[in-house]
């Protein structure tokens, strides 16, 4: 499955499905999609919404955000910009052509160019953000012991032996099945037995 049927798939059933968005290409350079107007999107008598047109803009740069977003991070518009440029009518397709105008580390600025045909109704330039995501679990390991001898990492890993130790504990306290609660129990002496271990190879060393 290419990358614009894959993020077609995962907006079945949102917004951009309920607008009819479908995407024809989708790559971290460049997004084109279209909408076949109907009724539900005119604001009048078979004119297109402007609200219609900033919505399928926005759906366009941000699929072009997600594809450039690194591992974790996820996206919102920030600034939106839009320029009518001539009216869409009922029972015309539009199409979008979304680029990048800026690709950084903490913001993405696109531009769409909307059409009607041979007409250009509307040019969109959007700016999203890029939201950082939880770090995965090593890396944060990593920062915890990054730069530290090794008598230091053996200490910290004690300490936090103790204390998951403690949460064990903590979590059979409240348990009131007694074969969970044994296991709790277990994996608290589990933890002081490691730390106890560390303890005593840096007392030695």
């Amino acid at each position: 499955m290419n990358q614009a049927s894959s993020i077609q798939e995962r907006m079945k059933g949102q917004f951009p499905d309920l607008l009819g968005v479908r995407l024809i290409e989708a790559t971290p350079e460049r997004v084109t999609a279209e909408i076949e107007l109907r009724d539900e999107l005119l604001r009048g008598p078979g004119i297109v919404h402007g609200g219609a047109l900033m919505a399928f803009a926005d759906t366009l740069g941000a699929v072009g955000t997600i594809l450039n977003l690194p591992s974790g991070a996820h996206t919102t518009t920030i600034e939106s910009k839009t320029n009518f440029l001539g009216t869409a009518k009922a029972a015309a397709k539009i199409t979008g052509e979304c680029l990048p105008l800026h690709i950084g580390k903490q913001t993405i600025v696109w531009q769409t160019r909307i059409s009607a045909g041979d007409k250009v109704v509307a040019i969109v330039t959007q700016t999203q953000m890029v939201v950082a995501g939880e770090p995965p679990p090593e890396q944060l390991i990593a920062s915890l012991f990054g730069g530290k001898s090794r008598e230091d990492q053996k200490e910290l890993l004690a300490k936090l032996e103790r204390g998951g130790a403690a949460v064990y504990r903590a979590l059979a306290a409240g348990e009131s099945d007694d074969g969970v609660k044994k296991e709790l129990l277990e994996c608290a002496d589990r933890e002081d037995d490691n730390a106890k271990m560390l303890e005593n190879h840096s007392a030695a060393s």
